[in-house]
């Protein structure tokens, strides 16, 4: 395991953190497909891709730094890519509710949360410290 300052390891938790958020808000955008109460689906979403960028960033300029050893997680990091590709699938389709809908449900949102549970299989350790 590698040994993290105590400010590494605040990143890595608010990271973490990040990306329970994230599966919150996919959870809400999908809810919002069926349950009309649930207004803020679009804000939520775009907030979702304001995060998939926060994600990027972080992956390179920190976790990749933190773990240049750790070719396993290195490789799950770089695997975020895929989600994002998913993501792209809803280029020019949000004003469609029905293929909006099929995309988060369907692609984008297992994408992430497949992604999810790998990368924090390796992260975890570190956030229950």
């Amino acid at each position: 395991m590698v040994h993290l300052t105590p400010e590494q390891l605040t990143v890595v938790r608010q990271y973490a953190a990040l990306l329970d958020t994230i599966e919150e808000g996919f959870q809400y955008v999908i809810e919002s497909f069926a349950n009309y109460e649930r207004t803020q689906g679009d804000v939520v979403l775009a907030d979702i891709f304001t995060a998939f960028g926060q994600i990027d960033t972080t992956n390179e300029r920190s976790l990749a730094h933190f773990f240049a050893d750790d070719i396993a997680l290195l490789n799950e990091l770089q695997r975020f890519s895929s989600v994002v590709e998913e993501a792209w699938k809803l280029d020019g389709k949000l004003h469609d509710p029905n293929a909006k809908q099929q995309i988060v449900e369907k692609h984008v949102a297992p994408a992430f949360e497949a992604w999810k549970v790998s990368v924090m299989q390796h992260l975890r350790p570190y956030v229950e410290q």
